[in-house]
């Protein structure tokens, strides 16, 4: 098993010996989608940098560019923005701000971090609704980028399957922190 803190490989079901983070076996559903989201941020990242680097040489070597091609590293970046905010819930290194479980301890803490985790998914499954009328909105205009054509929406749907990503990753990480806090485990 990879721990999705440290990226450490150890043969365990428990506790990564390398950060002393606690895993649960997440199962294939969520093993499935580490990979997927690996795989996308490092794609993305490394297209973006050669769409740059491109145009960087277009433009000095050859005073044109790629069509298109700013606007395209705009939508590259928002989808590693995403993809990047998903990792970072996954692995609950995301940024936080609570100031009640600074002063808990124990069970009392976790109990706090599975109300701010509950309520942090409520808020991004609101986001992920707004996000949808937006991209209904993109659509209905039918508006197009001019880097191959592509539709703006369809550039743009990463902004809800993100918020539903990141809700659902916030849920489950509550979840197990409820679980947690009943059966007497702390931090």
């Amino acid at each position: 098993m990879q721990c999705l803190k440290c990226g450490n490989e150890f043969d365990g079901f428990y506790e990564c010996p390398l950060c002393s983070e606690i895993w649960r076996n997440s199962g294939k559903f969520n093993k499935t989608v580490t990979r997927i989201e690996d795989f996308l941020i490092a794609f993305f990242l490394t297209l973006m940098v050669v769409m740059v680097l491109a145009q960087i040489v277009l433009r000095n070597f050859f005073q044109s560019g790629i069509p298109g091609g700013e606007d395209f590293i705009r939508h590259l970046v928002l989808w590693i923005a995403f993809i990047g905010a998903g990792v970072a819930t996954r692995s609950k290194s995301h940024v936080r701000i609570d100031v009640m479980t600074h002063f808990a301890k124990g069970n009392a803490r976790k109990y706090l971090d599975a109300l701010v985790g509950l309520f942090s998914s409520i808020v991004c499954l609101i986001l992920m609704a707004a996000s949808c009328h937006f991209l209904w909105i993109e659509f209905q205009s039918q508006n197009h980028s001019a880097f191959f054509n592509l539709p703006v929406w369809l550039l743009q749907t990463i902004m809800p399957l993100g918020y539903g990503i990141i809700a659902i990753r916030f849920a489950h990480n509550s979840i197990n922190d409820f679980q947690d806090t009943f059966r007497g485990k702390a931090n």
